[in-house]
């Protein structure tokens, strides 16, 4: 659905002079060009005066770390609006299928929120189900919009349908493998290649599994959520679902390989603890700790390092079998399609995702920025040593996969592969009814 620019209706007296302005210049003979173009820029987009009065609720998630980094932002708004009152509703986030949830929940309740901050994972169900509006009215028009031509085209493909731009990026992540420095450098081992392979992580990973019962090492620690498991399918060449987003390839040999390999490293060589049961950011906390010589996680995971003075640590590019390639998810704000203050959202999202927000994000260790001149900045690429590889790793990085059904995909996925890596059922079993279940619930999709 189009939505009409709001600010220069038909009765904008502006419109009026600057037809007549314009059949001045036909007759002077200074050309149609030059009309259009005074005509054109006098219409663009100007932003609300300052006086402005409204509300504006956002829809937000994050920790406490994100929560910092927002009030400072609504701060720096309130400074230009002071008349308007924004409310962020932070929502505590405990998985993407959650979040979407209760989003769709409230809306549906008549509490639609004005402002949307969504992952990929939900950007597709937002889309479709008409939560959030194309943004080009603003992007297009608004004079002193720079935000686009400092992101990454590829954060922008993520967030377009149709040709039409519905989510401005203003921070990603990625999954890149950690190793803890120190424990590397004791054992004599070299940093790993930015090419290195599946054999030569797991060789690096044996010769640092060490030790028995609770004082074990081991040399690796499954990053156990979906996100941080895709990595294992796309350098393996595959993916849980079709290119398209409609079919199921559970079925692919590839995957089941991938499977394999994972349930390996817990059950045949030893190298990770059994990630069942256990919180996805406990991997994070027993590598830090020294218990996990490596373990695979996006930027995120810094702000944790931080928090407790933990340095010991870099990155390398995760490893390839069939391919070099990792996955991605950004993360970016819309206007709701139910909001009354549209032009104020738009002017909100420009501090959100702007360079102050995302400098101070960058800062504490949240995210990678949109911005590439932020990931690029002295902040940013501080720590760890190779932290320039974060943002790199787009030329070779892909979208996870997030269809409309998201969180039924994931919520398939991930109850089989529990299954898998309890012993409960082999790997070819448990990918057997996996790609049965998920077929039949991307039948429901439709066309």
């Amino acid at each position: 659905m189009d939505y009409p620019p709001p600010f220069c209706p038909p009765s904008d007296p502006s419109r009026g002079l600057l037809k007549s302005i314009s059949r001045v210049l036909k007759s002077l003979g200074l050309g149609l060009l030059f009309g259009n173009q005074l005509l054109s820029a006098a219409l663009a987009q100007s932003p609300p005066p300052g006086d402005t009065k409204g509300e504006l609720v956002l829809f937000d998630f994050g920790d406490a770390n994100d929560k910092q980094v927002r009030d400072a932002t609504i701060a720096r708004f309130n400074k230009r609006y002071p008349n308007v009152k924004v409310t962020d509703q932070f929502t505590p986030i405990t998985s993407w299928p959650d979040y979407i949830d209760k989003l769709v929940t409230q809306v549906a309740s008549g509490k639609a929120p004005d402002l949307i901050h969504i992952a990929t994972e939900g950007a597709q169900l937002s889309i479709q189900k008409k939560l959030i509006i194309p943004l080009d009215e603003f992007t297009k028009t608004d004079p002193g919009n720079d935000l686009l031509s400092d992101i990454d085209p590829t954060l922008l493909k993520g967030f377009t349908v149709e040709g039409k731009l519905y989510l401005v990026p203003e921070a990603w992540n990625n999954m890149m493998i950690y190793y803890n420095t120190k424990i590397f450098k004791e054992a004599g081992i070299p940093r790993p290649a930015d090419d290195w392979t599946w054999d030569d992580f797991l060789a690096i990973a044996k010769r640092l599994t060490s030790g028995e019962g609770s004082s074990k090492r081991f040399g690796f620690g499954i990053p156990y959520f979906n996100f941080g498991l895709t990595p294992f399918w796309y350098s393996n060449g595959t993916s849980v679902l079709k290119d398209d987003l409609k079919e199921s390839n559970l079925s692919d040999p590839r995957f089941l390989e991938a499977v394999k390999f994972i349930h390996g490293l817990v059950h045949e060589s030893g190298v990770s603890p059994d990630p069942a049961n256990t919180d996805p950011n406990a991997v994070f906390q027993l590598f830090a700790a020294g218990r996990i010589a490596m373990t695979g996680g996006g930027h995120w995971p810094m702000q944790f390092f931080k928090a407790n003075q933990f340095n010991d640590y870099d990155v390398v590019p995760w490893p390839r079998n069939k391919a070099q390639k990792t996955v991605f998810g950004a993360a970016g704000w819309g206007i709701s399609s139910r909001t009354k203050q549209k032009a104020l959202a738009w002017e909100m999202i420009k501090e959100l995702a702007g360079t102050e927000s995302e400098r101070q994000a960058a800062g504490v260790g949240v995210a990678i920025p949109a911005r590439s001149s932020v990931a690029e900045s002295a902040d940013f690429l501080a720590q760890p040593e190779h932290a320039g590889l974060f943002y790199k790793s787009l030329s070779y990085a892909a979208p996870v996969q997030a269809p409309v059904n998201y969180a039924d995909v994931e919520r398939i996925l991930m109850r089989h592969l529990g299954q898998v890596m309890a012993n409960e059922v082999t790997p070819e079993d448990g990918l057997k009814a996996a790609d049965q279940e998920l077929t039949e619930a991307m039948k429901n999709l439709g066309d």
